[in-house]
């Protein structure tokens, strides 16, 4: 019997120590500065924009480094219109994005599987007009060539076939301004959504976190 009450015990405490080890690094390193270049006060405007749990990189549709609607025509996004000037990033765990919709969706076997990272990421892609002012997001102003090294981040994180091209999810989106396509890498409590959006800024030379497994660890940065 006291061996049992010994298991029970280390049953609760042990995941109660990794957790809490765990929002403490990203308590820490959230804040610990990996420095980018000083900021820049004429280039590229990009926004990065929260929904309180996830962050996305919110990109001009066409500049003189990157054309996106090369790889993501308007054609994917028929509700949008000729007006949407933007395109919204998001990478993140593909059952979880597909099937959890809403917080009501969520499923044990869902979570559990983004959680050891099993499974295969999606990248999330709007077609949306700029998102300026809203205080959903932080807006950075980036040098050409920080945003083509973050264009480049962004362009590597799909999965593409045997001709380069990215590969949509037809019927995927949540509705007619948005589509799935499949992404390379896997979800986990290290690499997850707002850690790939850390992950990209840092590649642009932005000061950041040196790791950013949550979203206020990116918007204290970005806003």
């Amino acid at each position: 019997m006291r061996i049992v009450r010994i298991g029970v015990v280390l049953a609760l405490v042990v995941p109660a120590i990794a957790a809490g080890a765990y929002l403490l690094a990203s308590a820490v390193l959230s804040r610990l500065a990996v420095e980018g270049r000083p900021a820049a006060r004429e280039g590229v405007e990009v926004f990065v924009c929260t929904n309180g749990i996830h962050t996305d990189l919110v990109l001009p549709a066409v500049t003189d480094t990157v054309d996106w609607t090369i790889d993501l025509p308007d054609g994917d996004f028929p509700g949008a219109g000729p007006q949407a000037s933007h395109r919204s990033f998001g990478w993140g765990d593909r059952a979880f994005y597909l099937e959890t919709r809403q917080w009501s969706d969520l499923r044990f076997a869902t979570a559990l599987s983004a959680l050891f990272g099993r499974g295969p990421s999606v990248m999330h892609v709007y077609a949306l007009h700029s998102p300026a002012g809203s205080p959903d997001c932080g807006m950075l102003v980036l040098k050409e060539g920080q945003y083509g090294a973050l264009a480049a981040f962004v362009r590597d994180s799909f999965r593409r076939d045997g001709a380069g091209r990215v590969m949509p999810l037809p019927g995927s989106g949540y509705g007619a301004t948005d589509l799935f396509y499949e992404a390379v890498g896997h979800y986990s409590p290290v690499e997850t959504c707002n850690e790939w959006t850390g992950k990209a800024l840092r590649a642009a030379g932005v000061t950041v976190g040196a790791w950013t497994p949550f979203e206020g660890g990116i918007m204290r940065w970005a806003r």
